[in-house]
């Protein structure tokens, strides 16, 4: 081999090894920002869920998800964007834990038992209280009309509850009526175990939901 083709040849494999480099150094950056954007999102979440968004200060979440403040600004930009991450994460949380269950169960009866205990589980978590407290916030600061993004929320809960009964045999009304009634009882659960710290009912009011979805879907022995 020619010296001027060794030459090249080197010159090709550096520049090869070097854009390897370059390629894996961006892989690094982009997982190096996944897990701080993830670590943020749980802790703002977290935070919310104990604080309440006022509460959840830019100080405690960073403090919390162990990163800078400089790093959550170049990740979001404002305490804003974060809350609307939580909201999506939050969704997402929902839609995987329990659009589920309609495959899981057909016989309807059995899908709304196990609807029932799903969100036992989910009421134990920051997942659902966040949720509604940032909702809850925006809409006491909201004018006349919602913004988007709390229709965007309802759309998403509506589109979750249709996921599991959607299929079920029963009047447009009654599957309404079923939706919006559990819903408003697990925002009134979130609200109660934020009023009340020295009992927790939610047992007791997942039990009368579980009975009167069965009644409101005619599905009653």
């Amino acid at each position: 081999m020619s010296e001027e083709v060794s030459s090249a040849h080197k010159v090709a494999v550096r520049e090869g090894v070097a854009a390897r480099e370059r390629r894996r150094e961006r892989r690094t950056q982009q997982q190096r920002s996944a897990e701080t954007r993830a670590r943020v999102v749980h802790a703002a979440t977290e935070c919310v869920a104990e604080l309440g968004p006022r509460g959840a200060t830019l100080s405690a979440i960073a403090a919390r998800a162990g990163v800078s403040w400089g790093a959550m600004q170049h990740q979001f930009g404002d305490k804003d964007s974060i809350l609307d991450a939580v909201l999506e994460e939050s969704l997402a949380q929902l839609e995987e834990r329990l659009l589920d269950i309609a495959d899981r169960h057909s016989d309807p009866r059995e899908r709304v038992h196990a609807f029932i205990e799903r969100l036992g589980e989910l009421l134990r978590g920051p997942v659902h209280r966040s949720l509604v407290e940032i909702q809850s916030e925006r809409s006491r600061n909201a004018g006349p009309e919602p913004d988007a993004r709390t229709l965007d929320v309802g759309q998403a809960m509506s589109r979750i509850w249709r996921g599991i009964f959607g299929d079920l045999e029963v009047c447009e009304g009654r599957l309404l009526e079923a939706e919006r009634f559990t819903w408003a009882l697990l925002a009134g659960i979130t609200a109660e175990r934020m009023l009340f710290h020295d009992t927790d009912f939610a047992e007791i009011h997942l039990r009368i939901l579980d009975e009167t979805l069965l009644r409101l879907l005619d599905l009653e022995d």
